[in-house]
């Protein structure tokens, strides 16, 4: 419906064979570009040109929590790309990650976020605390080498 309001429980994370993993929340998304800082030179009369320009592009980590079902295909994501005492194999395990939100009714896409040549930095596994009501999470932070946005907002039907 146009106009509809995005909610948390309507947000599905995918990444190349890892799939139904609800979502809970999406921290750090963006990048930054780096701007350049330093003398250009100096003219006739001895002043000083400064100027800014572009520099490199840098994209923060993204960190998502989901509910966690008993799937181990996270964790196993995280330990293909770190295994301990073995070389790293970080670069041969890069997903692409979608996190897709949905209407409420969960029919018609309206946003999602790709997440290019990600692999895992960190995982942190489900906790379990008998004195809370909340369900059990999983929570991968991943490093991203570039993101796009695609809103579908114009293509819900209002």
């Amino acid at each position: 419906m146009a106009g509809e309001y995005l909610v948390a429980s309507v947000f599905y994370f995918e990444a190349d064979g890892i799939t139904d993993k609800f979502v809970i929340s999406v921290a750090g998304l963006g990048a930054k570009n780096n701007a350049t800082k330093g003398v250009r030179g100096s003219g006739k009369s001895g002043k000083v040109v400064r100027q800014n320009l572009p520099g490199q592009a840098e994209y923060n980590n993204v960190t998502i929590t989901m509910n966690y079902d008993g799937d181990e295909s996270l964790h196993n994501w995280y330990k293909a790309c770190s295994k301990d005492g073995e070389p790293r194999q970080w670069d041969d395990n890069r997903k692409a990650v979608s996190v897709v939100g949905y209407t409420q009714d969960k029919s018609t896409e309206v946003i999602r976020y790709n997440l290019k040549n990600c692999f895992p930095e960190s995982y942190t596994g489900p906790e379990f605390d008998v004195t809370k009501n909340d369900p059990t999470t999983e929570k991968v932070e991943v490093s991203i080498e570039g993101y796009e946005i695609i809103s579908k907002k114009n293509d819900v039907a209002g």
